[in-house]
């Protein structure tokens, strides 16, 4: 019985907490997330050469750009899938 209880009231002390930090995971994930494959994509694209970027129809001075609206496509189709 003291270990029940005992069991109660750590759950009851830690729960807010940790359901907290699920919250904030659970919205702050995929900020991170976009955040991270922008960066890569700008990375990836940094890497080409002129000849390659021109091949596929971007021009240097537009890569961040195109970064943002890839991940803007990848977003909304992740919403899509979601529903």
């Amino acid at each position: 019985m003291t270990f029940e209880l005992r069991q109660a009231e750590i759950s009851d002390r830690f729960a807010p907490s940790f359901l907290t930090k699920l919250a904030a995971l659970r919205f702050g994930a995929p900020i991170i997330l976009g955040w991270w494959q922008r960066r890569e994509t700008e990375e990836a694209l940094q890497w080409l050469s002129d000849r390659d970027l021109a091949d596929i129809g971007v021009a240097r001075h537009e890569i961040r750009a195109v970064a943002r609206s890839q991940a803007q496509m990848d977003a909304m189709s992740a919403k899509s899938r979601a529903r």
